[in-house]
């Protein structure tokens, strides 16, 4: 058997959707499921041997492959979890058994570690304790590093295929049945965010390695719904192409399984959901079943579980040559733990986690770790590191370009940033719409170039003054004049509490190692300043004349 290690990189949003949220949303699973890898490479298989069937299942007796590679007790498409680069290691589910202490939190601005308690060994006298939020780990020993997915949400609409617009319910205007239901309810995608990094497993036996590499190439592929939409380009990139890994050689936590036997006590972890009947045939998300399922693999006797932390979920699927969603049914979540107080062989180690249990292994469900924590009562958990940017020398067209890019972006959070600063401006007062005008006129003159605030300035020294009173008696937002207002957003430089600009901080852009940002006493400054003064004056005339 060989092990066909490959890196899946998102470059659009992935839409693996489960059995989460409301009814008018899609939420996709925190990793790609095996099944959709499994049939991303049928479809493959299928364009490249157009003489078979589309329905793949009608050719399992003609052609011995398709069966081999696809529908083989053997062969395990196993999920495709979160990928570290830095460690190249292959990310796992978090166990259930980790509590932390309720009044911690794992920030990514945190150099200190977090305390995660095994509730497996043992339970912590007078700590409250909450579960964690992160759904993947790597482990090292002691030392935790917990990992979370990102998330892309987008809204759509529903639209009519034919007129690709949505349209309205039509009614009879007599009875108010409806004729044609409309188009045009609103749903959210809740979706995988571009550039991350999966690891997928493809165990095989050693005749078919190279036919399964070969449907790995080329290197884009498309994965989950919706790619119609924009959603599910990936690229692939095989790991040690030419040389891949014997399964004697391989388990998915990298511990030999005869560092971990004579242990205390047996500790199964489930690496994936499970899915598993019971005597009846009946699907169940009952703990005793895993007794079952390991005692049927094995041919061995367990006692009843002395601890047990699990979770269960529903699973299905979708079928593309039904166009139909797969039957749902209950299953055990991943990172479920049982502890027996027994013990098993090396040779039975090997066989269970190889194997798996339950049905759909095929899929990567079913998948166990046998004694993975070892016996510690207390993990260090941090959170990954940040991985540095590469800084990149560009040629001159490219430097002029990213400063472009760089200045534009700039101008768009200054226009943001004009928006809610207006909008928080409360104006009172009654000065006349002729002098808000005259400001506005004043404003828009200075906005030469280089702009300049001396038309301001002007205005302010020249005022009549009936017109100096209304100046003074109009308050910004309950606190000063508007006379005093202004000449603080002229005078007073930026990072200054008066200034309007307090955090300039905040709007800096980098691209590229190009940096563009609001500078004291800039042309860019100046001009923003003129157009806030604008707006005001806009806002003041629009309210007065409610």
């Amino acid at each position: 058997m060989k092990v066909i290690a490959f890196i899946l990189e998102t470059q659009q949003p992935i839409l693996a959707t489960s059995f989460q949220g409301d009814p008018n949303s899609d939420v996709s699973f925190a990793y790609i499921p095996g099944s959709m890898i499994r049939g991303a490479l049928i479809r493959r298989y299928l364009k490249r041997h157009p003489e078979l069937s589309k329905d793949i299942l009608s050719n399992m007796d003609m052609n011995k492959e398709v069966k081999r590679l696809f529908f083989d007790s053997n062969i395990r498409y196993l999920n495709a979890y979160l990928f570290c680069g830095k460690q190249k290691k292959r990310t796992l589910p978090l166990p259930l058994a980790w509590y932390r202490n309720k009044d911690e939190e794992l920030l990514l601005s945190q150099e200190l570690a977090l305390d995660v308690y095994d509730l497996s060994q043992y339970e912590p006298e007078q700590v409250s304790l909450k579960s964690l939020s992160e759904r993947f780990c790597t482990v090292n020993e002691r030392q935790v590093v917990l990992y979370r997915d990102k998330r892309r949400i987008n809204i759509h609409t529903a639209r009519d295929r034919t007129k690709g617009r949505s349209s309205p319910t039509k009614r009879d205007p007599v009875t108010n049945q409806v004729l044609q239901e409309g188009e045009g309810a609103i749903f959210r995608y809740e979706a995988l965010d571009v550039k991350q990094t999966f690891q997928g497993v493809i165990l095989c036996k050693d005749d078919d390695a190279d036919t399964i590499g070969d449907l790995l190439k080329p290197a884009d592929i498309w994965l989950g719904g919706s790619r119609s939409a924009g959603y599910g380009h990936t690229k692939i990139q095989i790991i040690s192409p030419d040389k891949p890994q014997k399964l004697e050689d391989w388990n998915e936590i990298d511990i030999k399984p005869e560092n971990r036997v004579n242990r205390q006590r047996l500790k199964i972890t489930l690496l994936s959901d499970t899915i598993i009947r019971g005597r009846c045939g009946q699907f169940s998300a009952s703990p005793c079943l895993v007794q079952q399922a390991i005692e049927d693999r094995l041919q061995v006797q367990l006692p009843a579980a002395s601890n047990v932390f699990i979770s269960s979920t529903a699973v299905g699927g979708f079928n593309q040559k039904w166009g139909l969603p797969l039957p749902q049914v209950s299953a055990l979540s991943a990172g479920s733990v049982f502890v027996f107080d027994t013990q098993l062989t090396v040779e039975q180690i090997k066989i269970i986690e190889r194997e798996g249990i339950g049905d759909r292994c095929i899929e990567g469900f079913g998948r166990i770790a046998v004694n993975w924590l070892g016996e510690y009562r207390e993990f260090s958990a941090r959170p990954p590191e940040k991985i540095k940017a590469i800084e990149t020398q560009l040629d001159e067209k490219s430097y002029e370009l990213a400063g472009q890019i760089a200045e534009n972006i700039l101008r768009q959070k200054l226009e943001q940033f004009l928006v809610e600063r207006v909008s928080d401006i409360n104006i009172q007062g009654k000065i006349t719409n002729s002098q808000l005008s005259r400001l506005e006129i004043v404003a828009r003159k200075g906005l030469t170039n280089p702009p300049s605030f001396l038309p301001i300035i002007e205005l302010l020294s020249s005022l009549t003054s009936n017109a100096n009173e209304q100046y003074k008696n109009t308050k910004i937002s309950g606190n000063k004049s508007l006379e005093q207002q202004l000449k603080d957003w002229l005078i007073k430089p930026i990072g200054n509490t008066d200034s309007w600009l307090k955090n300039p901080q905040d709007l800096e852009v980098n691209i590229g190692g190009i940096t563009r940002k609001v500078e004291p006493d800039s042309d860019l400054f100046r001009e923003y300043t003129l157009r806030l003064i604008m707006a005001v004056a806009k806002k003041a005339k629009k309210e007065s004349n409610k």
